[in-house]
């Protein structure tokens, strides 16, 4: 994987489901199953920016870049396009 290629969240954290004390604004889970292309690359971590948007799930952004986040590569699957 390396920027500019499209991915589709598979898991987050290396799970399906978050556990029941996460707070409903950073249940990143939500996500799963959502597409995104990856913009930067750190550390084998992926700054992903999502087709979605992170406010109307009531998310928080924490990444200067609206509805992008740093997701493991092992959280990705590659996606053939965008649809």
């Amino acid at each position: 994987m390396k920027i500019n290629t499209y991915v589709e969240l598979k898991t987050f954290l290396g799970t399906e489901k978050g556990n029941e004390i996460v707070a409903e604004n950073e249940n990143y889970w939500k996500l799963i199953g959502e597409k995104g292309e990856i913009i930067s690359e750190k550390n084998d971590k992926f700054l992903v920016l999502f087709d979605k948007n992170l406010d109307e799930l009531n998310l928080e952004n924490h990444n200067p870049i609206d509805n992008s986040l740093w997701i493991s590569k092992s959280d990705l699957n590659l996606s053939e396009s965008k649809a």
